[in-house]
C-alpha cells in the first residue's frame, strides 16, 4: 500500500541534521519511507548553533570548524556520537537526485540571522561588534536551546557573505525555493552592536524586529533574482508582513500575524507544535490526536487556497540515531499523512490504515516505529509518558551548558522594557547587570538598581507566559507593568537621573498581586494570616476625578468576580497620604483631593508618616535626612502650605481607611 497525493500539493517533513548528524544512507531510508507515504517534500535543516553541515567551497573553514563539536549534552548523559559530520557537495547532489526519483523535492534550510553560532564560530568577523573594538564569543554549541549568536545585520560584508553561500546552495539545490530560517533570534546583541544600530539608524527602521524584516527581504530579493521563493519561520512576521515571494511557515505563536499574512495573499505552510512537531513524546502527540486535530487551522479559515500544505519537523536534540528518529516518526508521520488525504474516517478504520502503513514501512526499510499501546494514550497514561519523558531527557547538574531559558527570557525582557517606554540605555545597562551574572562576572557594583528592575521583568515574563499573568488580559498586564518606567522617571525627578529603588514595592506588579485598572491599583493584600482585604493604591499619574475612579472600580469589581472571586468581596482598603486629616487644614474644601478622601471610613491615622514629602515635593525616601526644609519649592499653594506646617515642627502624616462609599 502506497498513499495517494491530497489536495495539499506540499506534504512533507523536517530533518535536522545539526544536533545529531545522520549519514546519507540513513536519509535515504526515511526519503523510502516518505515515498510510501505520498510526502513530496524534504525540508533539510542543515544549519544551527550546534553544527553546520553543508560543504561551501568557498568558505572552507564552515565544515573544518563549524561541523565539528565536543562531547554533547542534550539529556542525561553526555554524548560522544553524531557530533560532527557534514554531507560534501557530491553526497548532497547524490541525496537530491535520490529524492527527485521518488518523487520528492528538497528544501535546503540555512538559518539566519540566528541558530547561527557554528557559522560565526567559523567566520567570527561576521558576528555583531561588542562595542567599538570587541567582538562577541562564538563557538559550536554542545547543548540544545536558544543561544544569542546572531549574523550581524550592520555589516555589509556579512550579507555578501550569505550571498556567497546561497549561490551554491542553489546550484546544489534546484527546487525553486530555499529555507532561511529566521527563528528565536534573540536580539540581545544587535540592541548593543554598534553597527546595527547605525543601519537602523541610517534606514530608519524601529525596532530590532524590523531589522529583521529588512534583512530577510535583502536576502529574499537576491534569492528572486534567481528564481526562488524564500521560506521563513513565522517569527519574521514580528517585524511586519512580507512580498509574495515569500512563504511562511507557522509553528508556535504569531498566528494572528500569520492569519494577517494570508489576508495579503501570502501563503503558508503548516507545522504548528501542537500536532506536528514529531520530536515531542507520544503523551504530547498520539495517533488519535492526530486523528482528532482540524485539517484547517483556525487561523487559515477563509484563505484555505493559500495554505500551501503540511509539514513534520523532526528536531534531533534529543534523536542521536536513526532507530530513535523511527520510534518519534513512526507512526505518526503516517497519520499526519492519513488525516491530510481523508476528511472524515471513523477512528478504527483511521487506526487500521495508519497501522497498514507503518507495517508497510517497517517491511520495506527496516524502521520501527512505536509500539502501539502509544498510540493512544488516556490522560494519565499520556501524563505518564511525559514524566518519563522529561527523566529520560534531563540535563546533569554538571553539565557545562548555559541557562537558556534565562536567555531567552532576558531577551524577553528586553523588549518589554523598550515597549513600556524604559529608556534604551536604562534597559540596555540593566541587561548587561544580567548578562554579567551569567558570564560569571557578578553584578556591577553599583548599576543604580538596572539588574534588579531586569531581574523583576524577567519573573514578570516568566508569569506571563507560564505562571499567573498568563490569563490576565492584555490590557491590564501592560498598564500595570507601565510602574516601572513610572517609578524610573519618578528617581530622575527626584536625583536627575535615572534610577530604580521601588524592587520592594515592585515584587507585587512582577508577582501579580497587584493590577492597575485604569486610574487605580488594586492589591491582593494577605497583611496577616488571617486578615486579607484589596489594597488601594493611587498612582502618581492618576487623575483623581470621580467619573473615572468610579469607573476604575466598577472595572475593578468585574476583573476580580472573573479572575479572583475568592477576593471579590472583600473591602477595599487604603493608606496614604492623601487620606490624611491634616490636609483639611491645607486645602479648600472642594478639592480632589478631599473629596477622595470622603469615600473612606478613616479607621487609623498615622501622623508620624513623610511619604507626602515625595509626591508634593519629589524628596525621596533616600533624600530626607539632613532636609533643608527651608529650600523645599513653593510653587503651588499646597506646597507653600505643606511647606509651612514642616518649618512648625509637624509631620503631614497619613491614613488608613476602608472604602465605603463611590468617589463624588
Amino acid at each position: 500500500m502506497e498513499m495517494a497525493g491530497t489536495e495539499f500539493g506540499y506534504r512533507g517533513f523536517m530533518l535536522d541534521v545539526c544536533r545529531h548528524y545522520m549519514p546519507a544512507d540513513e536519509i535515504r531510508k526515511l526519503l523510502d519511507a516518505a515515498k510510501i507515504l505520498g510526502l513530496n517534500r524534504f525540508h533539510w535543516h542543515l544549519s544551527d548553533d550546534q553544527g553546520w553541515r553543508i560543504e561551501i567551497r568557498k568558505y572552507p573553514k564552515l565544515t573544518e570548524i563549524g561541523s565539528v563539536r565536543g562531547d554533547s549534552y542534550f539529556g542525561g548523559t553526555p554524548e560522544k556520537e553524531r557530533n560532527c559530520g557534514y554531507y560534501t557537495q557530491r553526497e548532497i547532489r547524490d541525496i537530491v537526485a535520490y529524492a527527485k526519483a521518488l518523487g520528492i523535492e528538497v528544501i535546503p534550510e540555512i538559518e539566519i540571522p540566528g541558530h547561527a553560532a557554528a557559522m560565526l564560530a567559523a567566520y567570527p568577523e561576521f558576528s555583531c561588534r561588542r562595542g567599538e573594538n570587541g567582538r562577541w564569543e562564538n563557538h559550536v554549541e554542545i547543548s540544545g536551546g536558544i543561544f544569542p549568536s546572531l549574523l550581524c545585520a550592520g555589516n555589509d560584508a556579512a550579507l555578501d557573505f550569505i550571498r556567497d553561500i546561497l549561490d551554491e546552495v542553489t546550484e546544489l539545490f534546484p527546487f525553486p525555493a530555499v529555507h532561511i530560517g529566521g527563528d528565536e533570534a534573540l536580539k540581545l546583541r544587535w540592541r548593543r552592536c554598534p553597527d546595527c544600530q547605525a543601519r537602523m539608524k541610517q534606514l530608519g527602521i524601529p525596532s530590532e524586529d524590523a531589522l529583521q524584516r529588512w534583512l530577510v527581504l535583502e536576502i529574499g530579493k537576491y534569492l528572486a533574482g534567481k528564481g526562488r521563493n524564500t521560506i521563513v519561520w513565522n517569527d519574521v512576521l514580528a517585524g511586519g508582513t512580507l512580498p509574495d515571494y515569500f512563504i511562511v511557515q507557522q509553528w508556535a505563536e504569531g498566528r494572528e500575524t500569520t492569519r494577517a499574512f494570508m489576508e495579503g495573499g501570502g501563503h503558508v505552510i503548516r507545522s504548528d507544535t501542537d500536532y506536528f512537531y514529531l520530536d515531542y513524546s507520544y503523551g504530547r502527540i498520539d495517533v488519535r490526536k492526530i486523528w482528532e486535530m482540524p485539517r484547517i487551522p483556525a487561523y487559515a479559515a477563509e484563505y484555505e487556497g493559500q495554505l500551501m500544505g503540511i509539514e513534520c519537523p523532526l528536531w534531533t536534540e534529543r534523536i542521536a540515531s536513526l532507530d530513535r528518529a523511527a520510534f518519534q516518526l513512526f507512526p505518526r508521520l503516517a497519520a499526519v499523512a492519513v488525516r491530510m488525504r481523508e476528511a472524515d474516517m471513523p477512528w478504527e478504520a483511521f487506526r487500521d490504515c495508519v497501522a497498514e502503513l507503518t507495517a508497510e514501512i517497517e517491511r520495506k526499510t527496516g524502521l520501527k516505529g512505536a509500539p502501539e499501546e502509544l498510540w493512544d494514550l488516556s490522560p494519565e497514561e499520556a501524563k505518564q509518558v511525559r514524566i518519563a519523558e522529561r527523566e529520560r531527557i534531563r540535563l546533569p547538574e554538571t553539565a557545562p551548558v548555559p541557562d537558556e531559558g534565562t536567555m531567552n527570557l532576558l531577551d524577553e525582557a528586553e523588549r518589554l522594557a523598550l515597549k513600556l517606554g524604559i529608556p534604551r540605555e536604562f534597559t540596555l545597562k540593566a541587561g548587561d547587570s544580567v548578562l554579567a551574572e551569567l558570564s560569571g562576572q557578578g553584578a556591577p557594583e553599583n548599576d543604580l538598581g538596572a539588574g534588579i528592575l531586569m531581574h523583576q521583568l524577567m519573573e514578570a515574563m516568566e508569569s506571563r507566559k507560564w505562571g499567573a499573568w498568563k490569563r490576565i488580559p492584555e490590557e491590564i498586564w501592560i498598564e500595570t507593568m507601565k510602574a516601572f518606567p513610572r517609578f524610573i522617571s519618578e528617581h530622575r525627578r527626584s536625583y536627575g537621573y535615572d534610577g530604580f529603588d521601588r524592587y520592594e514595592w515592585t515584587v507585587r506588579q512582577a508577582g501579580a498581586r497587584l493590577f492597575r485598572i485604569g486610574e487605580l491599583e488594586y492589591e491582593l493584600a494577605e497583611n496577616e494570616p488571617v486578615k486579607r482585604e484589596i489594597g488601594v493604591h493611587i498612582p502618581s499619574d492618576a487623575k483623581l476625578e470621580p467619573d473615572r475612579m468610579n469607573e476604575s472600580l466598577a472595572r475593578a469589581d468585574a476583573f476580580l468576580r472573573e479572575y479572583f472571586p475568592d477576593w471579590a468581596d472583600l473591602p477595599k482598603t487604603c493608606e496614604s497620604w492623601l487620606l490624611s486629616p491634616v490636609l483639611k487644614e491645607l486645602l479648600p474644601p472642594d478639592s480632589r483631593i478631599l473629596r477622595f478622601r470622603e469615600a473612606f471610613d478613616i479607621r487609623e491615622d498615622l501622623p508620624e508618616n513623610d511619604a507626602a514629602l515625595e509626591w508634593v515635593f519629589h524628596v525621596a525616601g533616600g533624600q530626607r535626612e539632613g532636609l533643608d526644609l527651608s529650600a523645599l519649592p513653593e510653587e503651588t499653594s499646597l506646597q507653600r502650605k505643606m511647606k509651612a506646617l514642616l518649618l512648625a515642627g509637624r509631620k503631614p502624616g497619613a491614613a488608613y481607611g476602608v472604602l465605603v462609599r463611590s468617589f463624588r
